[in-house]
Protein backbone atom coordinates (compact mmCIF):
# COMPACT_ATOMS: atom_id res chain seq x y z
CA UNK A 1 0.00 0.00 0.00
CA UNK A 2 1.28 3.40 -0.77
CA UNK A 3 1.87 5.98 1.93
CA UNK A 4 0.60 9.05 1.20
CA UNK A 5 1.14 12.54 3.15
CA UNK A 6 -0.98 15.66 2.58
CA UNK A 7 -0.30 19.43 4.22
CA UNK A 8 -3.28 20.94 5.92
CA UNK A 9 -3.33 23.45 2.79
CA UNK A 10 -3.63 20.49 0.58
CA UNK A 11 -6.69 18.99 2.53
CA UNK A 12 -8.07 22.29 2.77
CA UNK A 13 -7.90 22.49 -0.92
CA UNK A 14 -9.36 18.93 -2.41
CA UNK A 15 -12.55 19.50 1.13
CA UNK A 16 -13.86 22.33 0.38
CA UNK A 17 -12.46 23.38 -2.90
CA UNK A 18 -9.97 26.18 -2.28
CA UNK A 19 -7.45 27.02 -4.73
CA UNK A 20 -3.86 28.44 -3.58
CA UNK A 21 -2.85 31.57 -4.86
CA UNK A 22 0.33 31.74 -2.81
CA UNK A 23 2.47 29.56 -1.43
CA UNK A 24 5.30 30.45 0.67
CA UNK A 25 8.04 28.86 3.70
CA UNK A 26 10.10 30.47 5.34
CA UNK A 27 12.94 29.43 7.51
CA UNK A 28 10.14 28.58 11.17
CA UNK A 29 7.01 29.67 9.43
CA UNK A 30 5.23 28.70 6.52
CA UNK A 31 2.27 30.14 4.81
CA UNK A 32 -0.62 29.94 1.91
CA UNK A 33 -3.49 31.76 0.43
CA UNK A 34 -6.33 29.98 -0.42
CA UNK A 35 -9.33 31.30 -2.32
CA UNK A 36 -13.03 30.05 -3.42
CA UNK A 37 -13.52 31.86 -7.01
CA UNK A 38 -17.04 32.62 -5.86
CA UNK A 39 -15.66 33.56 -1.69
CA UNK A 40 -13.53 35.23 0.28
CA UNK A 41 -9.90 34.38 1.00
CA UNK A 42 -8.07 32.65 3.08
CA UNK A 43 -4.39 33.62 4.66
CA UNK A 44 -2.85 30.31 6.94
CA UNK A 45 0.21 30.77 8.79
CA UNK A 46 2.05 27.21 10.28
CA UNK A 47 4.80 27.08 12.49
CA UNK A 48 6.97 24.70 11.57
CA UNK A 49 8.63 23.88 14.56
CA UNK A 50 5.74 23.41 16.51
CA UNK A 51 2.43 22.82 16.67
CA UNK A 52 0.49 26.20 15.42
CA UNK A 53 -1.71 27.83 12.86
CA UNK A 54 -3.18 30.85 12.85
CA UNK A 55 -5.56 31.61 10.31
CA UNK A 56 -6.61 35.87 8.33
CA UNK A 57 -10.05 35.57 6.79
CA UNK A 58 -9.89 38.05 4.11
CA UNK A 59 -6.54 39.31 4.06
CA UNK A 60 -5.75 43.19 2.91
CA UNK A 61 -3.31 43.99 0.04
CA UNK A 62 -0.70 44.58 2.95
CA UNK A 63 -1.34 41.39 4.11
CA UNK A 64 -1.03 39.70 0.87
CA UNK A 65 2.23 41.35 0.16
CA UNK A 66 3.65 40.32 3.31
CA UNK A 67 2.83 36.60 2.53
CA UNK A 68 4.18 37.11 -0.33
CA UNK A 69 8.04 38.54 0.22
CA UNK A 70 7.58 40.39 3.47
CA UNK A 71 8.49 39.49 7.30
CA UNK A 72 5.52 36.89 8.20
CA UNK A 73 6.41 36.93 11.78
CA UNK A 74 4.33 40.38 11.28
CA UNK A 75 1.33 38.18 10.26
CA UNK A 76 1.75 35.68 12.62
CA UNK A 77 1.17 38.35 15.52
CA UNK A 78 -1.07 40.18 13.58
CA UNK A 79 -4.24 41.06 16.29
CA UNK A 80 -6.15 39.78 12.93
CA UNK A 81 -4.78 36.61 13.28
CA UNK A 82 -6.70 34.29 15.14
CA UNK A 83 -5.12 30.95 16.58
CA UNK A 84 -6.29 27.77 15.56
CA UNK A 85 -5.79 25.41 18.58
CA UNK A 86 -6.32 21.28 18.57
CA UNK A 87 -6.45 20.59 14.93
CA UNK A 88 -2.75 19.56 14.27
Amino acid sequence: MESTTNSLIELLGQLAGLEIEIRRHATTLATALLRRPDGPRLLLLERTYREGVVYILDPSEEEMEIAREGDLWKLWNSERGVLLAGIV
